[in-house]
């Protein structure tokens, strides 16, 4: 029995209304309609998904589907800081993509009201107010965590005001800046001839096509612009991709054509850790020691 199926059987056995489980997780049960049809999840009302960006149309196909709704967290080891719920934002596809921005205007959630985020320069420390300008995220509050043991010899993750350095890029974002925008792990952005790539981002709008059951977004050397952007997609069960089909899809939804990804990677799956979340290291290292790229 797999994971998924036995998520399932556990919701169905205890009549679950709420669970948390992983983007991954989420986008195969989707996919497998047959496996949800064999078990009754009727009592589900609210799933919980972090670890990683969450695809527009993950969040539309279970409330289109099944009228469940999906709760985006952001957060870490170090604490949870950012939750995009139903109540705060009702359309789905819009909180894939946002979580709120604390101050801005009144939340319905406690943490709201207790925890201080702000986007900030990470070059000069300097706190960003306007919208589209990609800073560090950093937090402070209750669910945060004091710090590593002196032992460890892990430097200090607070600033001088002791938020913590979270080393995520986000962005203000939304017509009354209300929302703040994950744009990328600063040690996972593409940065092809200046121009700064979201990996995140493409990975998103890549998951959206038909035939693609996961993605992953990482960057390859290039002796010209110093780095390029691959796509490396697991296919969906019987279907086979091409490079062009992708672009031809992202074309389609307006992407920006520096964006596009320039080289395509199959895979049966993706490496994971236990948490689910990909391990990009491995997959860059990879590409890095290919010498001729399949396109």
């Amino acid at each position: 029995m797999g994971r998924g199926e036995h998520a399932l059987r556990q919701i169905e056995q205890h009549r679950a209304i709420y669970t948390c489980a992983p983007p991954a997780l989420l986008t195969a049960l989707l996919r497998n309609e047959a496996l949800l049809a064999q078990t009754d999840i009727s009592s589900l009302r609210i799933l919980g998904s972090g670890s990683a960006p969450l695809a527009p149309s993950l969040l539309q196909g279970w409330h289109d589907k099944y009228g469940i709704e999906i709760i985006n967290f952001y957060g870490s080891n170090e604490g949870i800081a950012l939750l995009g719920t139903p109540e705060d934002i009702p359309d789905p596809a819009v909180r894939a993509q946002y979580f709120p921005r604390y101050g801005a205007r009144s939340w319905s959630f406690s943490m709201a009201r207790t925890t201080l985020a702000r986007i900030v320069d990470p070059a000069t420390g300097a706190e960003i107010t306007q919208a589209g300008v990609p800073g560090e995220l950093r937090i402070k509050g209750p669910g945060v965590f004091p710090g590593y043991l002196p032992a460890s010899g892990v430097p200090d993750p607070f600033d001088e005001d002791g938020y913590l350095r979270t080393g995520d890029i986000l962005e203000i974002a939304g017509d009354d800046r209300q929302y703040l925008r994950y744009v990328d792990r600063s040690k996972d952005m593409v940065v092809r001839g200046g121009m700064k790539i979201s990996a995140a981002e493409l990975e998103g709008f890549v998951a959206g096509h038909p035939k693609v059951a996961d993605v992953a977004v990482v960057a390859y050397p290039d002796e010209v612009l110093g780095e390029r952007a691959c796509a490396v997609v697991v296919p969906r069960p019987g279907q086979t991709l091409t490079l062009a089909e992708i672009v031809e899809y992202l074309r389609g939804l307006g992407i920006a054509t520096f964006k596009l990804p320039e080289r395509l990677e199959l895979r049966p799956e993706l490496p994971r850790n236990p948490l689910g979340k990909i391990l990009k290291r491995e997959l860059r290292d990879e590409l890095r020691h290919q010498r001729n790229p399949r396109m």
